[in-house]
Formats: C-alpha cells, structure tokens, sequence
C-alpha cells in the first residue's frame, strides 16, 4: 500500500435548509443519488454551456461538501452566489476539512478498516466518521481518498507508512481514468464533451434543468462529437513545450494536451497523456505524434467508461 499527502485543494461548504433543492438546479450532478454512502462527480457550468469548475460532492452531516481544484473554490462560490438570492443558502470556503490523503494498494481496504466501516466498495461510494470522510475512486488498484478534520486520524493511518516525496503516481492514475479536473486556466475553455464528462458520470441527463443544460443536451444528443478526450501512451518522454500533432493530411493539425505524466523512478508503465482529438481523425486511424519525436506515433488506449 502506498499513501500520499495530497494537500487541502479546496472544498466549498453548501448548507441551509434549500441546499439539495439550490444545487440541484444549479449543477450537473443528480442530487437525490447524493447520500451518506455515495459521493457525486459534478460540475457548474456557464449559460454557454462550459464548464466553470468540477468538484467531487459529499454530506457532510446536514452539509454538503465540494473538493475542488486550487484557486477554484472563490470562483464557485462567486458563481453560486448569483442564483442564490431567493433561495435559504450559505455557501462558505470550507475550513473543516484540514487534509487529504490517498491511498493505493489492494491491501488498502483492510487498512482504513480500523477507521471506517463498511469500507466503500465501489467507486464514489462513502464512509464517514466524526474525524474525517473515506471516498473510494476509480484505478487501476484499490484507491482511496480521505478528508480528515483530526490529526489523529491522519497520524493513524499513516503510522509506519513512508509518505511518498511527491504524488505522480496519483496524478497518473487519474490519468489512466480520464479523469480532468478544472483549474483557474481551464475555468469556462471547455464544453463538458470535450473531457467526456458527459460519459463518465459527471453530467446526469435524466436530472433535469440546471445552468447550461439546454446547450448541454442538445450537443449530447445531436450526433456524434466532433472532438473527444482520449488517452495515449508515448515511447518518449513529453515534455511541457511538446506539440501533439495530428498527422491525416498534408499540413499537420494541433491537438490540445489536457494532462501527462511521464514515467519515473516512482512508477511504472509507459508515457501517458490526455488529449483532445478530433473524432474522425481517429476513427480513419490518423497517426498522433509529438512534435519533439516525429518519428513515433502515440498509441491510443481504451478509456475504462468509454
């Protein structure tokens, strides 16, 4: 088992008595699937149908909870707070929540079962105690992540374990879940289709109407994407300045790198990354290269939800 400190990010506190009823018709998510034992991914979007921020929803008690990338809680609550003017809410930057752990290994969950139980079986499912939250995600081992409000917790559960110097192994594995999470420079530069929330889970169609939803929908059901989030793998290391091009033609078409991760001392596998691709290219098997390796072409992996 491997745990890692992954830092507070930011969690947005929703509460009062019209809390369910407010977020339901604000983000993307189905509130009445939200319960004690089950987690929600969901995001908030704009009129125009981008996306504004992602965020991971739990009950806190007779609150909800939102994690959110770093820099994002202020411009969720910012965007909030407009429709909540007739509706008996407080939406706060959360400072309950003190630090998150995870944990990877399939050893895990006879682990955290000194502090929880049951221990979440399945991806988005829940456990909580009065010192902290349980939450367990997709991956390719057991994973989980833990909100803690009590040091003890923390010192607990990290008695005798090495917490690894630095978290690429997480951030890979969200990677290999095609899991895109919003920061202040992705804010409002994506249509939820272009990171396939869509068909992971983050959007529900069937919820009814929230901020967005008719330009959502309508793209969702029209027809094929033009463009999608797909995951590659690369024989070579990427380097922040690397181009991935599109090569179906005479001049070479850019494609935008979401995330990647290459491979390290602390991991294993090869090269990873996320990207935007256009839908056609790669049903008429496109070659993808980048642009300090022209020579080798990126390989296309299948998406566990795709």
């Amino acid at each position: 088992m491997k745990v890692f400190e992954l830092g507070k990010s930011e969690f947005v506190r929703v509460s009062g008595p019209d809390m369910m009823t407010f977020l339901q018709g604000q983000i993307t998510c189905n509130m009445d699937k939200l319960s004690a034992t089950n987690s929600l991914s969901g995001a908030l979007c704009n009129l125009k149908g981008r996306v504004i921020g992602d965020f991971r929803v739990v009950l806190d008690g007779e609150d909800c909870l939102l994690l959110t990338s770093s820099g994002m809680a202020e411009v969720i609550i910012g965007t909030l707070a407009k429709y909540a003017v007739f509706s008996k809410v407080e939406l706060t930057k959360d400072e309950k929540i003190i630090g998150r752990l995870g944990f990877l290994g399939d050893d895990t969950p006879e682990h955290l079962a000194q502090s929880f139980n049951p221990i979440p079986e399945h991806p988005g499912d829940c456990a909580s105690s009065s010192s902290g939250i349980c939450i367990r995600l997709p991956g390719t081992e057991a994973r989980f992540e833990l909100w803690y409000k009590d040091e003890s917790l923390h010192s607990a559960l990290t008695a005798n374990s090495t917490l690894p110097g630095n978290t690429e192994q997480w951030h890979r594995e969200d990677i290999l879940a095609g899991i895109v999470h919003i920061d202040p420079a992705k804010s409002e530069q994506y249509t939820p289709q272009l990171l396939n929330y869509d068909i992971s889970g983050v959007i529900d169609f069937e919820k009814g109407c929230y901020t967005g939803q008719e330009v959502v929908a309508r793209m969702f059901y029209r027809g094929t994407p033009k463009k999608r989030l797909y995951l590659l793998t690369s024989n070579q290391p990427i380097l922040a300045e690397s181009e991935l091009l599109e090569l179906n033609g005479e001049t070479p078409a850019g494609a935008d790198v979401v995330a990647f991760s290459n491979t390290s001392p602390n991991t294993s596998g090869p090269h990873l990354l996320l990207a935007i691709l256009d839908t056609k290219a790669v049903d008429s098997d496109a070659k993808f290269v980048l642009s300090n390796d022209l020579e080798s072409c990126l390989q296309i992996q299948r998406l566990s939800y795709s």
